[in-house]
This record gives structure tokens, sequence and C-alpha cells, in this order.
């Protein structure tokens, strides 16, 4: 009975697929031999390199395999697209003319012996570099005789082109006798509304496929990157569209011999453990000395687009950050603070990894082929570690960042909230900070969480449960004069404020309240909306605040005026709780003591010191400014040649290095390569500047 049922079934899904008109059949024909095409080459994938997955679970296999169909799925329907676009065209209609058929069976054969090609090439690419195809093999065909003679010497270029070949031969017929007979069997029509429903539904799936999530964000190639395992990562991924992703990104952008030219320098200056101009190692094992009880928590709150110039407790009047300013005048106040870069996508990567973000077009987040990067957050052993924010950790590719680079990272995004979405940057950074003290007050391990805030930002959104918040009403004039474009901008500030005084209403009367070191800045400044000084400097876009916030054990506040930046964020922090780290990039920690000279800071346009500025201008000239002085744009750089000439030194030495270690940073453990000694107990709340 079983048996003839299912026959059934079969005989009755094939009358109803025939009833589609044809155009449909054939593309969807053709998008599931090219999907079953793409699982056989996972499938195969998965089978030659198994000895990698040796301690992969079987969850993240199924979520690679799951993820691979996805791209597959794409890769198919963008394969078939012209097909389906072109072929209303009656001269290029392969139903009502027959060379027309024969020339779309040439171009699916001719695509898919590139891509087949392609798949050939990415076997022996990870085989090789153990990882998948990308752009950067462009780079190692130049010069293109050498790279065509170590072709031909290494790999069996006969055969494999053989193979194309019947590989592609076997294609055609496969195409022709499942996909194009579908043209020539006729049945009956569906009626005029079933048809228009069909082709609606047809449209609205092969659109869904292409974009391929159910989320603001569509299907990026960061969510291959949701394992800290590099094996489970090239599995899910799709090697012709992973090409194609970091095609952008297919050239070096550092230079090593300036890289090595500055080396001594800077390796002096953030004291290498053991110097090596020629491996260029940047490794330092750092075992600071606390008189902080062991294993605090560390909460990092990360506030959209808090500018200097607009909070309260570094000279703003209209008072828009009361909560802020309250709680920054019991902290440890950087007030001279600044980026390394702008916007949010690179402070976050500057403040994970340590490396100013120099990625050139976008943001290294976006950056497949620099998606591993070693990480201090790493150092917090047996910590709990979050991610919470409001909108899709697919904005900016940061899922993959973050997720493949923290094991264990738990991350809360849209669609873990109770709020409803309020704008494209999520829920409310009111229901933001309401979620994550619930889930760290349930925590009974120690814990390190990032909260990157997102509602400061045009639109500007504020919910109708604002808890409390009050819309304020000033005049443009007042608003332009205190730093605020707009009214919008001056209450999204407020309510920001608003949202961070609400959270520490809350933490405050959870246990782990006291127990927790809290670190506030803003991820970026923003354009002065009136030629102050330091927007004519270029200036104001990258100084945020920082304040350092441990309420169980700091005494009293204190302001710190020396330059600083993120890069030496992780550090600081980490340094302060008294946890040993490996260190490997540009990050120092802001409360040791140095010499004067040794504060700086490297921004976008130029290098700050506590003094000067070694500005960059679009010609790429540069200038020098007493940036803090009372003449603040006045250019110094005849006047003072020798300090010009010592600060280019150092600045083209921290670019330089900085777009190196964006590829030279891969992930290690935080294990001493030598002995260290470690510091003297301090408490660095209290320690001189």
């Amino acid at each position: 009975m079983a048996p003839f049922s299912l026959v059934r079934v079969k005989v009755g899904f094939a009358t109803a697929f025939r009833k589609l008109p044809k155009r449909l059949r054939l593309a969807l024909v053709i998008v599931a031999i090219q999907l079953a095409i793409g699982t056989l080459f996972r499938i195969i994938f998965l089978l030659a390199f198994r000895s990698s997955s040796a301690d992969v679970s079987i969850s993240e296999l199924l979520e690679a395999g799951y993820l691979g169909f996805k791209f597959d799925l794409r890769l198919a329907l963008l394969i078939c697209l012209p097909l389906f676009l072109l072929s209303w065209i009656p001269v290029l209609s392969p139903i009502r003319v027959k060379i027309a058929r024969y020339a779309w069976l040439g171009y699916f054969v001719a695509i898919e012996v590139f891509f087949l090609f392609m798949y050939f090439v990415d076997f022996g690419h990870y085989a090789y570099l153990g990882t998948r195809l990308n752009a950067g093999l462009l780079e190692h065909l130049q010069p293109l005789a050498i790279a065509a003679q170590m072709f031909w010497e290494t790999y069996p270029v006969v055969w494999g082109l053989l193979g194309l070949a019947i590989l592609g031969v076997a294609y055609a017929f496969l195409i022709f006798w499942l996909a194009f007979r579908e043209l020539s069997i006729e049945t009956t029509p569906m009626p005029r509304l079933y048809k228009g429903l069909a082709i609606s539904a047809f449209l609205f799936f092969y659109g869904f496929g292409i974009y391929g999530n159910w989320s603001w964000y569509p299907l990026r190639w960061s969510a291959a990157y949701f394992s800290t395992n590099g094996y489970v990562s090239a599995l899910a991924l799709n090697p012709v569209l992973f090409f194609v992703d970091t095609f952008e990104q297919r050239t070096t952008p550092y230079d090593v011999d300036k890289v090595r030219q500055h080396y001594d320098p800077l390796a002096s200056y953030l004291e290498v453990d053991e110097p090596n101009a020629e491996t260029l190692s940047f490794t330092r094992y750092v075992m600071p000395s606390s008189d902080l009880p062991g294993k605090l928590n560390l909460v990092i709150i990360h506030m959209e687009s808090f500018a200097g110039f607009k909070v309260g407790v570094l000279g703003n009047k209209l008072n828009p950050t009361p909560a802020f300013d309250a709680i920054a005048r019991e902290s440890t106040l950087f007030t001279n603070f600044f980026v390394n870069a702008s916007p949010t996508a690179r402070s976050i990567f500057t403040m994970l990894t340590g490396i100013p973000d120099r990625n050139p077009v976008h943001s290294a987040s976006r950056n497949p082929r620099i998606v591993s990067q070693h990480t201090l957050v790493n150092a917090l052993k047996s910590y709990e570690k979050f991610y919470f924010l409001g909108g899709s950790a697919t904005w900016g590719n940061i899922r993959g960042l973050m997720a493949h680079n923290i094991p264990g990272l738990h991350i809360y995004e849209e669609g873990d909230y109770d709020a409803s979405r309020g704008d494209v940057w999520g829920v409310s950074d009111l229901a933001l900070f309401e979620r994550a003290n619930d889930i760290l007050k349930r925590q009974d391990k120690p814990f390190f969480a990032f909260i990157q805030t997102a509602g400061n930002h045009r639109p500007y959104t504020i919910p109708d449960d604002r808890r409390g918040f009050e819309l304020a009403d000033l005049d443009q004039d007042t608003l332009l004069e205190n730093g605020f474009e707009s009214l919008a901008a001056y209450n999204g500030l407020r309510f920001l404020d608003h949202s961070l005084g609400h959270f520490f209403k809350l933490a405050r009367q959870a246990a782990y309240f006291k127990n927790t070191i809290f670190v506030m800045y803003g991820d970026h400044g923003v354009h002065a909306p009136t030629q102050i000084p330091w927007e004519q400097l270029l200036l104001a876009q990258y100084h945020v605040p920082l304040a350092i916030y441990a309420p169980g054990f700091i005494k009293e506040g204190r302001r710190i005026d020396t330059v600083a930046s993120l890069v030496d964020a992780m550090p600081t922090y980490l340094s302060l709780m008294g946890i040993s780290y490996l260190n490997t990039t540009l990050g120092r920690d802001l409360l040791a003591s140095r010499p004067d000279d040794q504060h700086f800071a490297l921004v976008p346009n130029g290098l700050l010191t506590d003094e000067f500025l070694l500005r960059v201008d679009p010609r790429g000239e540069f200038q020098l400014y007493r940036y803090r002085s009372d003449t603040p744009t006045v250019d110094l750089r005849e006047q003072l040649p020798e300090e010009m000439a010592r600060l280019r030194r150092l600045y083209e030495g921290l670019y330089e290095t900085s777009k190196y270690l964006m590829h030279y940073n891969p992930p290690r453990p935080h294990a001493p390569a030598q002995p260290a000694k470690k510091t003297a107990p301090v408490n660095r709340f209290s320690a001189a500047e």
C-alpha cells in the first residue's frame, strides 16, 4: 500500500509541476541540478579533508552544511538569473527560438566548466594553504610565466583539462535531457489566476533564495565564521562566491620593507620581548599585578556617536549627558581619548584586535581575508562571554569577526528581545540595556560583556515606552552653538544617556555590580556643525570620552589628560584586572608609567601626542599644530622641523605597521613564550599619571 501511495504522490507532483509555465520549469530544473552539484562538491570537500574534522561537533558540521546549502542555492539562482530575465525577449526565448535554446545551453555549459575549474583550484588551494579559494590567488599569478610553469610542474594539468572536458560534456547532456526537454512537453496550461499566483510565488522565493536570510541583512560570508574552527568555516563557504566577496581585497595593502624600516624604534616603544626585524615580531607576554581581587567581571559599553564636544563632563553647556557625567566623576576619566578609526565597524575591529583599521575601501570586518585575529578578550579564560546589540550581528560582517575569534561567545541580537524593532538599528538602547542586565545578573561565573548601542544615530528613533524620559525643546541657534546640528540629535544623545542611567539603576540592584569593572567610551565622534578649532583640524570626529568605572573598588574619581587611544583599551583593562595576556599588536597599558614623549595616538589623519598634532592633509602633505594650545590651528612645521621629523617617523612606523599587522595577527594561545617577571602589585586607579 505504501509503495502505491508513494507512486501516486510522485505522479501527482510531476503532473502539477508540468502545469507550471515552461520558463519556470526550465529554471527550477537547472537550479536543482546546480544545487545538487554544489552539494556533491561540499560532500567531497568534507570527505577529502575529514582529518580536519576530528575535533568538530556534529552540530557544527550540520550548521556548516546548512549555511553551505544556502550559499550553493544563491549561486545556482544567480547562474540561472540571466535566463529568467532575458528569455522574455522574443529573440532570446528558448521556448520560441530553437537556436536560442542551443545558445542558452552553451551559456550554461561554459559557465559550469568555469565554475568546475574554480572548484578544482579551490581544492588544491585549501590543501596547500588551508583556506578556501579567494582573490588573493591573483597576487600569486605574477609574474604570469613563472606561475604558469609552477602550475604545470606541480599539478596534472593535462588530466585536469581532460576531466573538465568530460564533465562539461556530461553536464551538457544532463542539462539538455533533464531541463531543456521540458520545453518540448506540452501540458494543459494553468488557469490565468493560478498562473499569476505561481509566477508571483516563484519570484518571491527566487528573490528570497538570493537574499538568503529572514532578517534585515542578507546572507553574507561572515555567517560561515560562526565557529572558531577554520575547517568548519571553510566547509560552509562556497568558493566561487567567496572569490567574488574577496575581490575588492585582492591587493596587498602593506609594504613589508617600510614596516622593517621602522621596526626597531617601534619595538622599543612597545617593549617587545625578543625584537627581530627579520620576523617582525611584536609579541610580548604581560604579567601585570594588581591589588584588586581576581576574576572580576568586565563590561564594555560601546556608545554610538558619543562625541567628546557633546558631553557635559567635557564642557558641553546644555547638560545632555547627566547620567554619564555622574558616573564619569566617580571614574578614571580619560579626557583626551581618541578612536583610531571611524566609523563603528572600524572601531570595533580596533578595540578587539589592538590594530588601527587601515583596510582600504571598507572596514576590516568586511574583509574575509583577515577575519582570523588574535584578541586579548581570550585571555579571560573560564569567563562567559557575551555580545549584546539591538540589531543584527550580520551588520558590517561583525558576526564573523566576533564569533570566529571568541570561542563560546553568546550573541544577543534582533529576535532575542521582547521589545519590537524600532528602526534600521533594531530595538531601542533602553531595551538593549534591560536585556543585558537581565542576562548578566543570572550569571554564576565571571563574565565579559560587550554592549553595543546604536540609537544615537539617524533617524534618532525614540520609543513610546521611555521609562520616564522627556523630550527637550530648544531653538536651533542654541543647539548649533553647543554642537548639535538638530533637535533630534540632541534628544537622541539625551535618550542614550537616559538608557545608560537606567542600566546602572538596574545594575546597582544586582549582585554582580560591585564585582564588575564597567568601561564606557564613544565608538567615534561626529563632525561639529560649527567650525570649532578641532573641527578644522578634523579631530572632532575621533575625540570621545573613556570612563573606567569600578564601583566596588574605586575610591575617588580621577581625570587623566594625557593622550590615549582605542588600541590601548584591552591591554589597560586586563592589566587593571591583573590578567596575564599575550600582546601581539600595538596596544599598551594606559595606566602604566612611561615618559611623556611616549604618549601618542594614531588617528586617520595623523598622529597626536600630549602637545602636538602631526596632520596629513588630503594632498599627503604634513603639518604640525599645538592642538591643545590657545592657537591650535597655527601651522608650526617651519618653526619646529626636528619635532616634525620625529613625529613623522613615528607616524609612518605606526601607519605602515598597522596595515601589516591586520594580515599577520593570527589567533594564538595566551601563554608565555618565555618566563616573564610579574610586576609589583599596584592600585592603578590611584597611580600617578
